[in-house]
């Protein structure tokens, strides 16, 4: 089993670092795109609790300023701009989606379309359009990394797939091989490096354990059915599409009197639009009857309004994930113009209810805010666990070697230096896409593939420089370009805008605050990582130098 453990990690040793460096960044994929969008203002956090639907008591106060401040701290003032909005510029759309901000997901936008256009537009927290926002992928790029490996189209899923299937098969093996992980755990030996990396690698898998063995196991039941595509295909019409067509409830298709635009008034386009425009969606009647229907707490992530216009359109209203284990949020439909209650979505299958745990494990959306930061801690414990475990098998590989075999292995030439592309790629890659963000001007056309692009070309210079140098140069050179990355990051992250981190400390923004606490902090770790290996540079030089010196005093003699 031994080398079963060994082989496994060492294939498969670079792409699940990657993959987990990234899965770890995504816990707080909201906030990382909250942080590179810096025209967003703060809409929830800063003291009111927006998440909160107002009954119709305290909304109809006859104090005008008691009213109005209660109208704009409520979903029910955010609904109300949305859907004036929509009513005035997406007539000709075929439905409309409201996404309100939560205590995560600060983006308050709507969206529609028409044909094949999607249009999105924002809002500031006092419902003023946003005339722009910063062109970028934000956090989303390293969710979708994450899973897709930037292959989406090309077998990017399938990759991640294989490579959770060989994480699971190296923990199996791993337990295996170190069957007294209880008396492991209490080992640390101090001395020479690689006992103590060792060392290192066994606690922290043991620590990392149950984490991994979720992460992996909800990872590959997610595209269950993906991955046994000839099954789907012999008991299914439209294969992978045609099981999740069975599993997953939908609403019953809309009628021909649903889905023509307002089949009330002349069905011609000018007709719909009059109906439009004399008809309101009965939304605060809606919120009344939502109050009834879902005990506190009730926040409102997405609105959807099918075939807006129509007398028989579909009001559809769904919680946030933050809510419950299951990838699935609770959903309730109402006629849009009468509030009332409609027949909703079927309760789901086992399987797919079993599927949507699993989803909701991975992505961790229930999660506090504590919990958050310990699933973050294990994400990045596990990275570390991934990295020592590919340095072990170099360092015992030189070990190995006989003192007197000058020419180094073929193989263990490419696995060191591709561990430094790999890991201190992704150390130096990370924050240059940040940087990009921040340095890129707004207006930049194409500009979030630009940011892309930057990290894609960061990781290929860590490939080049390494290839090119002595692996303990590379090692601590590449550590000084993480160190300068972070800090530029911190000191940029002040200056630009500036007006943006004035306004975070006003409003006490935690969220966009702690980016440059992780930055300096991120700065420390890798300063002190250069420090060591710097030391240990000079005395590997030193002892070169001074071995060299003895054999020409051998010589003379």
């Amino acid at each position: 089993m031994i080398w079963l453990h060994t082989y496994l990690g060492i294939i498969s040793g670079w792409l699940l670092f990657v993959i987990f460096v990234t899965g770890t960044l995504s816990y707080f994929t909201p906030e990382i795109t909250y942080w590179m969008m810096p025209e967003r203002q703060v809409i929830v956090g800063d003291g009111f609790d927006r998440n909160i639907v107002v009954d119709e008591a305290s909304y109809t106060q006859t104090n005008t300023q008691t009213k109005t401040k209660v109208a704009q701290e409520s979903q029910r003032f955010q609904i109300e701009q949305s859907l004036n909005y929509l009513q005035h510029h997406a007539k000709n759309a075929s439905s409309w989606r409201i996404y309100l901000p939560t205590a995560r997901e600060q983006h308050w936008y709507v969206q529609w379309r028409e044909g094949k256009t999607r249009h999105t537009v924002s809002f500031n927290k006092d419902a003023t359009l946003l005339g722009s926002t910063t062109d970028t992928k934000g956090g989303l790029f390293f969710r979708n990394f994450h899973y897709t490996l930037q292959l989406r189209g090309y077998g990017g899923r399938y990759i991640a797939g294989i490579a959770a299937m060989a994480m699971l098969l190296t923990l199996f093996s791993g337990i295996y091989t170190h069957r007294r992980f209880f008396k492991d755990f209490f080992t640390l030996r101090k001395g020479k490096i690689s006992k103590w990396t060792s060392d290192l690698h066994a606690l922290v898998g043991i620590v990392t354990l149950p984490f991994c063995l979720m992460i992996c196991i909800s990872a590959i039941m997610i595209y269950a059915i993906m991955y046994t595509p000839f099954s789907a295909n012999m008991h299914f019409e439209q294969g992978e599409r045609g099981v999740n067509k069975a599993i997953i409830p939908s609403l019953p298709p809309l009628t021909n009197s649903t889905s023509t635009a307002a089949n009330s008034v002349k069905s011609s386009a000018a007709g719909a639009s009059e109906y439009m425009l004399s008809k309101s969606i009965a939304y605060s009647a809606i919120l009344t009857s939502l109050k009834a229907q879902w005990q506190e707490p009730h926040a409102i992530k997405r609105i959807t309004v099918e075939a807006p216009g129509n007398e028989n359109s579909r009001f559809i209203i769904e919680r946030t994930k933050s809510l419950t284990v299951s990838n699935r949020a609770d959903r309730l439909v109402y006629s849009s113009y009468t509030a009332t209650p409609l027949e909703g979505y079927e309760d789901e299958s086992a399987p797919a209810t079993f599927r949507r745990i699993m989803y909701g494990l991975h992505q961790a959306n229930f999660a506090t805010t504590g919990l958050r930061w310990l699933l973050f801690g294990l994400g990045v414990l596990s990275c570390v666990l991934i990295a020592s475990g590919l340095i072990i098998w170099v360092n015992q590989r030189r070990t190995n070697l006989s003192k007197g075999q000058k020419r180094i292995p073929l193989s263990l030439h490419i696995m060191e230096k591709g561990n430094i592309a790999s890991i201190m790629g992704m150390a130096i890659a990370t924050p240059v896409f940040l940087l990009a963000n921040r340095l890129i001007p707004a207006d930049t056309l194409n500009r979030a593939n630009m940011e892309i692009s930057a990290f894609f070309v960061a990781w290929l210079y860590c490939l080049v420089h390494v290839i090119f140098r002595p692996a303990k140069n590379a090692w601590f050179e590449q550590t000084l370009v993480a160190v300068v990355s972070f800090i530029s990051l911190a000191v940029v992250g002040i200056c630009m805008p500036f007006e943006r981190i004035k306004g975070a400390v006003g409003t006490a923004d935690i969220t966009y605050l702690s980016f440059f606490l992780g930055f300096v902090l991120c700065g420390a770790v890798f300063s002190a990582l250069a420090y060591w290996l710097r030391v240990r540079l000079s005395a590997s030089s030193l002892s070169g130098a001074t071995c060299n010196q003895d054999n020409l005093e051998t010589k003379k003699e």
